[in-house]
């Protein structure tokens, strides 16, 4: 519906503009709102304030010309008006949200589909945990919010890549193997060293049995068991890692080795090319990339002094394989620690002639687990923090991926374990599906009397007069625009926001008939039942498809 207006009101200008009635220019970005006061029609625009300093006129003077012209050749206005400083309201027609639902009832699991993306290729590298130990909840987080994204354009028509970046190339790897080493010489003597920096988890123990059960370490010298336990390690996390997140409805197109950017010598190639454009320079016996030329507050080292690359060089020629491969866009989602390394990677891509815009970075704040009203800082399995999977062992995956979304990626986050707990309307994520239960209930109830949906759905405008009901069809006909909006802002959280006060529209709205039987969905004028059915219909089809873009499940009995 907003589509249609906004059509309406270019038209509308396109034609002031041409015949003089204003002056033609070149067009802000007007917006086109709900407002939140329904007493203010449907939809609100600035469009005659962004206009005044143009026509030299005052917005309330350039609303009523607008109004006057108004090319509305479909009718699906019922008002529009002046107010405020220059604001126009309007309010759509009731038969033209009818005709919204009916199409939500028609098109069903495709309802909120668009070609918005226009088969666009977009990389989405998400999560990229360290192969070096269990997934923690900012990894989770990070995994449904990425997953979350990767959905939302799809179905907005984008061609989405998911990836994964192994950071198995770095000094972490050989800690691994160093830990996981001590651990097996610890069983004969308990006094071998264990590193300073080593990794203390009960994992690692278990890392040993699986090792030596296919590995007779005690054949090797000590830097060729490190080694094997290094890379056997790496084998088995990153394989734990797998599982933990198809457990989560996660899962990746492209898992990227940071140790394949230094064999294949794609990071050489990268660097040489950053080389000849004159990018890098020798100081100090290091290499350095002129980061500061292109916004960067320094120049930054990409090779040390004893020859070895840095993470920054490796992530360099990481980015530049990715725009290589010719995607439109990628996306990063990492956690608020890199705040300060978004900047630097941009910098550098624009050394090399890519846009800053290019790149999106998604940062994921902390989160902290609550239970019995105290934080929970410790896990048995890592010694220092609570894993994904012990969190969704205890609560399950619909309660995990439904909280991490609840709120802005950009605010840490709190998880009270006792509430999503609760068979009630405390609990977020029961309340949400429960909706969708309930109206699968009044289905069921329906059928039990006869009544169906009709195979072809008329005007119910003369049947739907309440104003809840109208109300209700103007959310779910929202569905498809917020999910366009998502797909720019990327803020997945706004879907669990909209799906929160949809159920509790939909409430609302059912419990209005325990008090009036004249206002039950199911009741004696089977005409009434029909065109009631078709609403909750609609607003069952937005909650599944909106829980499906979350990973959450839409059952049909709770």
């Amino acid at each position: 519906m907003k589509t249609k207006l906004r059509k309406i009101l270019l038209t509308t200008l396109e034609h002031c503009f041409e015949n003089g009635i204003l002056v033609e220019t070149d067009l802000s970005d007007f917006t086109l709102e709900v407002p939140k006061n329904p007493e203010h029609g449907h939809f609100a625009t600035n469009l005659a304030m962004i206009l005044a300093s143009s026509q030299r006129k005052s917005p309330k003077i350039i609303a009523g010309t607008i109004l006057e012209n108004l090319k509305d050749t479909e009718e699906i206005l019922d008002s529009s008006e002046i107010a405020g400083p220059g604001f126009i309201n309007f309010k759509i027609r009731s038969q033209e949200w009818c005709r919204v639902l009916s199409s939500v009832v028609e098109s069903r699991e495709h309802y909120g589909r668009d070609d918005i993306g226009d088969g666009k290729k977009i990389l989405v590298e998400f999560v990229s945990a360290n192969p070096t130990g269990p997934l923690h909840l900012g990894h989770g987080r990070g995994a449904a919010i990425g997953d979350t994204l990767c959905r939302i354009l799809s179905f907005c028509g984008y061609q989405v890549v998911r990836e994964f970046y192994i950071n198995d190339a770095g000094q972490q790897i050989r800690l691994l193997g160093e830990s996981v080493f001590a651990r097996f010489k610890q069983k004969e003597n308990p006094e071998y060293p264990f590193p300073d920096d080593g990794y203390r988890g009960e994992y690692i123990a278990d890392l040993v049995d699986i090792i030596t059960g296919e590995t007779n370490l005690g054949l090797f010298s000590e830097e060729d068991a490190i080694s094997t336990c290094s890379q056997k390690g790496k084998e088995i996390m990153l394989k734990e890692i797998e599982e933990d997140l198809e457990r989560f409805r996660v899962s990746f197109d492209v898992w990227f080795s940071e140790s394949e950017l230094h064999e294949s010598g794609l990071l050489g190639s990268a660097l040489q090319s950053l080389r000849e454009k004159g990018q890098l320079y020798e100081e100090g016996g290091a290499t350095w990339i002129r980061t500061s030329l292109f916004g960067d507050d320094k120049d930054r080292v990409i090779r040390k002094g004893d020859g070895q690359f840095t993470y920054f060089a490796a992530d360099i020629a990481y980015h530049l394989q990715k725009f290589r491969k010719g995607y439109w866009k990628a996306i990063n989602i990492w956690g608020a620690d890199h705040h300060g390394y978004i900047p630097r990677v941009k910098a550098a891509l624009s050394s090399h002639g890519v846009s800053p815009e290019w790149l999106s970075v998604v940062l994921i704040q902390l989160v902290k687990l609550w239970k019995g009203g105290e934080e929970l800082r410790m896990s048995k399995r890592t010694g220092n923090f609570v894993t994904l999977q012990e969190l969704i062992e205890e609560v399950g995956v619909d309660a995990v991926r439904f909280v991490f979304l609840m709120k802005s990626h950009e605010s840490p986050l709190d998880f009270d374990m006792d509430l999503v707990k609760k068979k009630d309307s405390d609990n977020p994520v029961y309340y949400v599906q429960y909706a969708h239960a309930r109206i699968c209930s009044i289905f069921r109830k329906a059928a039990s009397e006869g009544i169906v949906l009709p195979s072809q759905i008329e005007d119910l405008s003369d049947l739907l007069v309440l104003e809840e009901e109208m109300a209700l069809i103007r959310v779910i006909a929202g569905f498809s625009p917020l999910l366009n909006e998502i797909s720019k802002s990327l803020e997945p959280h706004r879907l669990t926001y909209y799906l929160t006060d949809l159920a509790a529209f939909f409430h609302k709205y059912f419990n209005m008939g325990s008090k009036n039987p004249g206002l039950r969905i199911v009741s004696g004028n089977t005409a009434l039942t029909e065109a009631r059915l078709c609403l909750v219909d609609g607003i069952r089809i937005v909650l599944a498809n909106g829980l499906g873009l979350l990973g959450i499940s839409a059952p049909e009995r709770m």
